[in-house]
Formats: structure tokens, sequence, C-alpha cells
């Protein structure tokens, strides 16, 4: 009898390890996932949304004229509201929640580790929240004035329908120039915080390859 209790115990221990090894396997494709995410918009979102801001910056402040391309620098007013209509939750939790509702996220027996994973979920809801908190009125204000169905490819015919006079009035406002400086502070802040969240997905990420390892080799 005890010698059959210890065979269903072995493979029991071995059925979870599987389990265990399955769902880090899927939560590690979620973690280089939410990494290249982050990646691609540290590398291209972030530094065309500043860039944009910075060329419209002289002219809304007063300190340039009007240019005469006036296609490319209502192409910059809008490209100035990158990230500002809806934040992306560009975290996948697809494996984590399943760990949460089936349970199977007490396989991991190492309460360290259990913990980290779920501090990094956490941790990104919470931020994302702070992120949501400091959205502007940058994004509607410009969407009241520029034709936003054509904001990858604007051009002045579609701007007429809406008056160019009267879209450079509105962008000339002091209202306007007021919710720039916001959207300028809206972008700092995202400067200093996809960074973090792209360290927090590669550290998880370690920690996850690591115990797949002890696992595989055990």
């Amino acid at each position: 009898m005890l010698i059959a209790f210890a065979v269903n115990d072995y493979w029991s221990e071995r059925q979870d390890r599987e389990i265990e090894l399955q769902y880090l396997k899927r939560l590690h494709a979620d973690l280089k996932s939410d990494e290249e995410w982050v990646s691609n918009y540290i590398e291209n979102s972030i530094p065309r949304k500043m860039a944009a801001l910075d060329a419209i910056a002289p002219v809304i402040r007063g300190r340039e004229p009007v240019p005469e391309d006036k296609q490319e620098f209502f192409m910059n007013v809008m490209l100035g509201a990158i990230g500002g209509a809806s934040p992306n939750y560009f975290v996948t939790t697809t494996t984590f929640e399943d760990l949460k509702a089936t349970g199977h996220l007490r396989l991991v027996g190492d309460t360290a580790f259990r913990s980290a994973i779920n501090k990094y979920y956490v941790d990104f809801n919470n931020n994302h929240n702070r992120v949501l908190a400091r959205t502007t009125g940058y994004y509607m204000f410009v969407h009241g004035i520029l034709p936003s169905e054509l904001r990858q490819d604007i051009d002045m015919r579609a701007i007429q329908i809406f008056g160019v006079e009267k879209a450079f009035e509105k962008i000339l406002s002091e209202e306007f120039r007021e919710l720039l400086n916001q959207e300028y502070n809206f972008g700092y802040f995202l400067q200093r915080t996809y960074p973090l969240y792209a360290s927090s997905a590669d550290e998880l990420s370690q920690l996850v390859t690591a115990q797949i390892r002890r696992l595989e080799s055990s």
C-alpha cells in the first residue's frame, strides 16, 4: 500500500511539473511578445511623437512663422498625438489569467518566483493606470480639427474640407499651446516609463528561462 502511494505521489508530482513547464513556456512566449512590442514602441513610436512635437513647437509658441509646407506641418500636429488617444495595454495576460483561473499558479512551487510573476502583472496594471491618468486633451482637440481617418496619409484636399485658415487659427491658439505643453510632459513620461516595462519583462523572462531549464533537466 505504501509503495502504491509513493508511486502515485511520484507520478502526480511528475504531472504537476510537466504542467508547470508547459505554462512557463507559454509565459515565456508572452513575455517575449511584450518585450518586442515595447521595444518597438520605445525605438519608433515615442521618438516619432517627440520629433513631431519638436517640429511644431516653435510655430505654436510664436517663435517661428507658419511653414510653407503646411501639409507636413499638419501631419506633425497629428503625429504629436501618438499614444494619447488610448495608451495600449500591451502586456499579454492570457497565460497568467489562465494560471489563476485554473488554480495552476500554485504549481509554481518557488514562492519568490511565483511572487515575481504576480508582481510583473500587478505593476504593469498600476503603471498603465498612471499612463492613462496623464493623457491630455491634445488628441481630442486635434481630432476636432483634422480628419483622423487620414492621419497616416493626410493631404491638403482633406484639410480644405475643415478649412485651412480655421485649422491654423485653432492650432495657433493659447488653448492649443497649453495642450502642447501638456503633451510634451506626457511624452517625457512615456520616455521614462516604457523602458521600465521593457526591463521588467526582460527580468521576468530570465527568471522563467532559468526555471524552464531546471524543470527540463530534472
